[in-house]
């Protein structure tokens, strides 16, 4: 019998040893059942295999010797800006260092939709997939985070970026 290990991220891997409020609890609950199936529809068909992150040994994104700050981020954390929903538990950094899981997501968008997920857009994002349970400003279910040159070169199928990068 194959033993197989759980393609899940875990609320521990999540918060860390990070204190967080109780509503933060049921918010990270929330994101991570949702971010957890579109892994698990994502690796159904052949586009993931719960890459595992050398900086944070999970599947959640991370700096080397950094706090974990693609997970749960504390209020006074310097890593993303005072309103990151991560200070919420509203979003995940998932480790995507070949970037398969975001060309999946560009050719999904309809299941992140159906899942209530919102992305950073992948040219902004180069090893990893920030998934947000809250609609940003924009309304885009794959929006440019910030006025700015991308990291990454465009997928297959994503839109051009709407204004000129300096």
């Amino acid at each position: 019998m194959v033993v197989r290990r759980a393609l899940v991220i875990t609320l521990e891997q999540y918060f860390g040893a990070k204190k967080h409020p109780i509503e933060h609890l049921a918010n990270a609950n929330m994101l991570l059942g949702q971010v957890n199936l579109c892994l698990y529809k994502a690796e159904k068909d052949g586009c993931y295999d719960g890459w595992i992150d050398p900086d944070t040994n999970s599947q959640i994104s991370g700096a080397k010797g950094g706090s974990g700050d693609g997970g749960y981020r504390t209020p006074d954390s310097r890593t993303g800006g005072a309103g990151s929903t991560h200070r919420s538990a509203r979003a995940v950094d998932v480790f995507d260092p070949n970037r398969i899981l975001a060309q999946w997501c560009v050719k999904n968008k309809a299941t992140l939709v159906d899942l209530g997920l919102w992305c950073e857009d992948f040219r902004y994002t180069p090893v990893w997939l920030h998934f947000q349970t809250v609609q940003p400003k924009s309304g885009k279910r794959i929006y440019i985070p910030y006025v700015g040159p991308p990291l990454a070169p465009a997928l297959e199928g994503q839109d051009p970026i709407p204004f000129t990068v300096k």
